[in-house]
């Protein structure tokens, strides 16, 4: 029932109270009536504003409970993976303890740029103006597409680079560059071009005012990194309590 309507209900029984000539009853009833009818309207209003009210979307208890059992798998299956390394590293041999060793160190050593690697990938040449912000995401596009080694402008790129900015000149691990910036990387060339080329991918929303040029390469040599690595505040914990903690 509208409020209109109500409305009406109530001076249609105040008018027929009338006709039948009960005056002082009638008074008694159409008050009561009007009492009504304004408690109807009041009533009506309210659930108008109550279903116009937003709710807070709160999630689901089930939904809730289920994120935590996934997250608590993955937890126990990453637990699992650590006692199977753990348990291969004890149960191999010397010679192999050493290659497994070796092989660790080599990637180390490239992770940190501390040698010179060469290999299959790309060239991403941008003309054009640069903040760090921007630089900083196409770098970790680069990585998520699937880079091993990357060097801008001929620097090698590591974890521990500082992108930053001196005025409007871009400054990479303390180095001033200038446009055109050129990315050499290393890694799978048609899958990092692909990545890097999807339509409403970063480079698609940089293209605005810059040129951008993706290349494969069969072969590129990236540098070493010119900075040394050094740690002023860590430092390594004892090996045996090292193993103490991974037989947990």
């Amino acid at each position: 029932m509208s409020v209109a309507d109500a409305e009406s209900a109530v001076l249609r029984a105040q008018a027929h109270i009338r006709e039948q000539g009960l005056h002082l009853r009638g008074w008694a009833l159409g008050l009561v009536c009007l009492l009504l009818g304004v408690l109807l309207v009041i009533q009506l209003r309210t659930q108008r504003a109550v279903r116009r009210t937003p709710t807070a979307v709160r999630p689901a208890p089930v939904a809730v409970l289920s994120t935590l059992v996934e997250v608590n798998a993955r937890l126990h299956q990453e637990r699992a993976t650590l006692r199977s390394q753990i348990a291969e590293c004890q149960q191999a041999s010397p010679q192999d303890r050493l290659t497994n060793l070796v092989e660790e160190l080599n990637r180390l050593r490239i992770v940190n740029g501390l040698v010179e690697v060469t290999g299959p990938g790309i060239e991403v040449c941008i003309e054009g103006s640069l903040n760090p912000l921007e630089m900083q995401d196409l770098v970790n596009e680069l990585r998520n597409a699937g880079a091993e080694a990357i060097a801008l402008n001929g620097e090698r790129l590591v974890v521990s680079s500082v992108i930053a900015s001196r005025g409007k000149t871009l400054v990479v691990d303390g180095q001033s560059l200038t446009s055109p910036y050129l990315f050499q990387v290393i890694g799978n060339p048609q899958g990092m071009e692909a990545a890097l080329t999807r339509q409403g991918g970063l480079l698609s929303q940089m293209h605005e005012g810059r040129r951008i040029t993706v290349t494969p390469k069969a072969r590129i040599v990236l540098p070493v990194h010119t900075q040394s690595l050094q740690f002023r505040y860590a430092e390594p914990i004892e090996t045996a309590k090292t193993v103490s903690v991974l037989e947990r």
